[in-house]
């Protein structure tokens, strides 16, 4: 089951102190790795234009400090005051794809899922900047049971509750859920690199050292667009250090990775980075030594 709640409107886009470091890395995978990371199918036009308002809006409400727009009776111009950025769209002067700028100015990735002749929601466009095991150029198009396929149980035991969540989705109740992944950071290795890994995590080494174990948290937001009844997905990317959660988050992970079935945990690649965190916890938070307890 989907463990979904309900999205506080107020922080639907959010920003944090890593505002300017993070969108230099977009930026440049814009730059050098486009293909990979953004795509628009022709079909999607309206629906990036639509959710382009929609963070605009928002974004010059919530943080007006950081953003400014204008508006004529044909153009929208909006302003980063943090960057120095200026993006004109709407009329003939569009200056780039409207979904390129939303993802230049959030620190979400934004991605349009439509519905198909199968009444299937598939992904119709994409600016997902920090993927993880996957590419846009090679699922654009693919439905959500495509996109979800490699994930172990996800037939069996998740498919039919997320076809009903999505079903269930309207422009005045948006959604949230969290999502995580243990990754190993590589020697010298650098923002950019752990950022965006679409050929999967890092399993360089087994037993890692505490600090080269990087807990990468995804906030996923889920808002059904009023005027084209497009869905847009947004994926808030924070990572933290293992020796930097604080206690209850240490507890949370160990509970969470006792619970995994096989195919899970094998998924995850705990057997690669799993003995190094119980450890690190045991040493931190006084877990019991192995053995003692069946909870891990």
């Amino acid at each position: 089951m989907m463990d979904v709640r309900k999205l506080d409107q107020h922080n639907w886009l959010t920003m944090d102190k890593n505002y300017m470091e993070e969108h230099q890395v977009r930026v440049r995978l814009l730059e050098l790795e486009r293909p990979k990371v953004f795509q628009c199918l022709p079909e999607s036009r309206e629906a990036c234009t639509e959710a382009l308002r929609e963070v605009v809006t928002f974004l010059c409400e919530r943080y007006p400090w950081m953003f400014e727009q204008t508006q004529t009776e044909k153009e929208m111009t909006v302003h980063n005051k943090k960057t120095g950025e200026t993006f004109v769209f709407g009329g003939s002067n569009n200056s780039m794809e409207p979904l390129e700028v939303a993802v230049r100015l959030s620190m979400e990735d934004l991605s349009i899922l439509l519905k198909n002749a199968d009444d299937e929601y598939y992904l119709a466009a994409s600016g997902s900047l920090f993927p993880v095991g996957w590419a846009v150029a090679e699922r654009i198009g693919w439905t959500v049971a495509q996109l979800h396929s490699p994930v172990p149980l996800w037939r069996e035991q998740v498919s039919a509750s997320v076809s009903k969540f999505l079903a269930r989705l309207t422009p005045e109740s948006p959604m949230e859920r969290s999502n995580y992944f243990v990754e190993l950071k590589g020697p010298n290795e650098g923002l950019y690199s752990t950022l965006f890994r679409p050929d999967g995590l890092s399993e360089a080494s087994q037993n890692p050292r505490a600090r080269d174990i990087i807990i990468r948290r995804e906030r996923q937001t889920f808002r059904k667009l009023p005027q084209s009844g497009a869905l847009l997905f947004g994926v808030k990317t924070t990572l933290t250090p293992l020796d930097e959660l604080p206690t209850e988050e240490l507890h949370n992970l160990v509970r969470e990775m006792g619970s995994w079935p096989e195919e899970v945990a094998n998924y995850k690649g705990k057997d690669v980075w799993g003995p190094s965190v119980l450890d690190f916890c045991k040493q931190t938070i006084g877990l019991p030594q192995a053995g003692e307890t069946s909870a891990v």
